[in-house]
């Protein structure tokens, strides 16, 4: 008698296990299927909005890189130095030349000034004409820090006609770090345009 109440203890044992553990299982199929259902949600809620986040920084940082800077041109011609310059050899083709140096402070579109723009004109004359190299350099107090160079004609030596040789559109990279530089390493489009007062730079983002 004590021997069948045992085996029916067992059995009613084994019954309870059994349903405890189809019961757990069950439980765990469906928490791991919230879990991966939740994390798919928020993965999925996180890339949204880490699409949009990046499409709006990218679009406000396009907005950042449309700089547009100027100097006057009176500034520019004020601050020259004129290196001397001769002929190496006699006879020479060259029939005449002039190398010049200046700078000029540089202002924004709020009339502020923001830095400082230097360049160096090597010109040249002979029976093709005037030839001028310019080395240019713009450092902006934003840490924007550019060089170029730019051939070019002229008409005649004189200092307007120099000047005025800056205009041109070119790309270039800011490769120079000094401190603070969240431009280091971008490419812009720049473009050099001038009018009777003023020279004016404008990058956009590559």
């Amino acid at each position: 008698m004590l021997i069948k109440q045992n085996v029916c203890l067992r059995k009613i044992y084994i019954k309870l296990l059994l349903v405890l553990c189809v019961g757990f299982s069950s439980h765990s199929l469906s928490v791991y299927g919230d879990d991966c259902t939740d994390v798919a949600r928020n993965t999925s809620f996180n890339l949204a909005n880490v699409d949009v986040s990046v499409g709006k920084c990218s679009s406000t940082h396009r907005k950042k890189t449309k700089l547009k800077y100027y100097l006057y041109i009176a500034d520019f011609a004020e601050s020259f130095i004129e290196i001397p310059t001769s002929n190496v050899t006699d006879p020479s083709t060259t029939i005449s030349s002039r190398y010049l140096a200046g700078r000029a402070a540089l202002y924004d579109d709020h009339n502020r000034k923001v830095g400082t723009c230097s360049a160096s004109f090597l010109c040249i004359q002979n029976e093709d004409g005037i030839y001028t190299d310019i080395s240019n350099y713009l450092s902006v107090d934003n840490g924007l820090i550019v060089t170029w160079f730019t051939p070019t004609t002229l008409i005649n030596l004189e200092l307007d006609s120099i000047i005025h040789s800056m205009v041109t559109e070119c790309i270039v990279v800011a490769s120079t770090k000094v401190g603070f530089n969240p431009f280091y390493g971008k490419t812009f489009n720049l473009v050099v345009s001038s009018d009777d007062q003023k020279i004016y730079f404008k990058f956009s983002k590559k």
